[in-house]
């Protein structure tokens, strides 16, 4: 199942913002379903796996996930890294037995973020895989969403749109990114950053991403008497001087990014030259280690605050630097970066509900989905924030996400305390 994939450049201006790093399960030595109370693992034999009902890409001896990514185009110094952790889970987990008494083979193929591609390749994928380990694109899952579900094929998309909350074919890996935004600014309320009243400068994309972010901005500042300052902005616009200039004018006392990293380190640049000195809160997206070795590091370190589903590569949480550990042996010639984490992370989500729909006897592509809606508290061994519930259509598996400050260390980024669950995110029903 090896792909040779190429490394990307330091950053793409056209970065879109669907790219994001997941959440994993429970330690791949541990075959427990983690689903909740009463259920029983595959591996302490209480089902046959020659027994169990199969379908599309399942055989006797294999399971086939489909891998539906950006190699070649603005995602691919990111996206080549999740399909490395992937492809890494996999190898580990596969020379640990498989899953339901069966190897997993990734099929991966290379769509370069273009929608057309895309969708000729899904047709030509479809017939011969269980499930997608991994999609990536929101303009590529929107093109094929009516087929995924007419094909009843679980997927896992490369990154957190609340839109697909409602589809149960699609699984999340982590808080969506309005509630990335919630849990970041009232951490930077509880720390004196701002406070009720102020004035919220919202850089946003264009689109169903920028937008999302921008929903969680306007709910917390509904609920704090704050008033939000909006530029939207196109994923090709690198100068945020105009921008900046705005903000200033405005008086903002923070400012909230959803963007992509080129943007966010314009402005965090720009402003720190226009004497705009306040707190920044960008969405995972928006950061890339890269960004670092640009002119507007030091403003990045000085103001930056970053969300994330997973915690940074940096933290000294036992499942993770076992996992990086693995990635740089595997891949050593690789910049490790967060985005790491997602491969091994939807690696582990994968096997928890192949694990359970073989329990159930059945890995048909109905029974993959109905397995993925009822784990209702997947142990993540502290990568995903939190336990992670996916038997509630409609609502994120969970609330919680991770906050990091940048800093000049491998990843390029510190966590800052634990799991950010604020009582406003708890509330929210957007």
């Amino acid at each position: 199942m090896t792909l040779s994939i190429r490394s990307g450049g330091v950053l793409a201006a056209t970065l879109a913002a669907t790219l994001a790093v997941g959440a994993c399960g429970k330690s791949d030595s541990d075959s427990s379903s983690g689903s909740g109370a009463g259920t029983t693992s595959t591996a302490a034999g209480n089902t046959d796996p020659a027994s169990v009902k199969t379908g599309p890409g399942v055989t006797a001896k294999k399971i086939t996930l489909g891998v539906m990514t950006d190699l070649s185009g603005a995602f691919a110094p990111l996206t080549s890294v999740i399909t490395h952790g992937n492809e890494e889970y996999w190898k580990e987990r596969n020379a640990a037995g498989g899953v339901c008494g069966r190897t997993v083979d990734l099929q991966i193929k290379d769509h370069g973020y273009d929608t057309q591609k895309a969708v000729v390749q899904y047709r030509g994928l479809a017939p011969d895989v269980a499930a997608l380990q991994q999609l990536v694109g929101s303009p590529m899952t929107a093109a094929i969403l009516p087929q995924l579900k007419s094909d009843r094929m679980l997927s896992i998309p490369a990154s957190w749109p609340s839109e697909l909350l409602d589809d149960d074919i699609i699984i999340l890996s982590g808080a969506t990114y309005e509630l990335e935004q919630i849990n970041g600014l009232g951490h930077l309320m509880d720390e004196g950053e701002i406070k009720s009243g102020d004035k919220i400068g919202a850089l946003y994309f264009e689109g169903d991403y920028g937008e999302a972010g921008l929903k969680g901005v306007k709910y917390f500042a509904e609920q704090n008497d704050m008033t939000v300052v909006e530029q939207k902005i196109q994923p090709t616009d690198e100068d945020m001087t105009g921008q900046v200039a705005a903000f200033k004018r405005a008086g903002v006392k923070v400012l909230a990014v959803t963007t992509a990293p080129t943007q966010m380190a314009s402005l965090a640049g720009i402003a720190a030259a226009q004497g705009l000195d306040v707190p920044f809160l960008g969405n995972n997206p928006t950061f890339d280690p890269a960004v670092l070795k640009s002119p507007a590091a030091k403003a990045i370190i000085a103001n930056g605050y970053f969300m994330g589903p997973v915690p940074p590569i940096s933290s000294s949480n036992a499942k993770v630097q076992k996992s990086i550990k693995s990635y740089k042996k595997a891949f050593p010639k690789d910049t490790p970066k967060n985005a790491a984490l997602v491969g091994f992370a939807e690696g582990k989500i994968m096997y928890t509900v192949l694990d359970k729909a073989c329990e159930n006897g059945d890995l048909s592509r109905d029974g993959i989905v109905k397995a993925a809606r009822q784990l209702s508290a997947v142990s993540t061994s502290g990568l995903a924030a939190g336990d992670l519930d996916f038997s509630q259509l409609g609502e994120p598996p969970t609330r919680g996400a991770f906050i990091a400050r940048a800093a000049n260390i491998e990843g390029g980024l510190k966590q800052v305390g634990g799991v950010l669950e604020s009582d406003l995110a708890k509330e929210y029903e957007g």
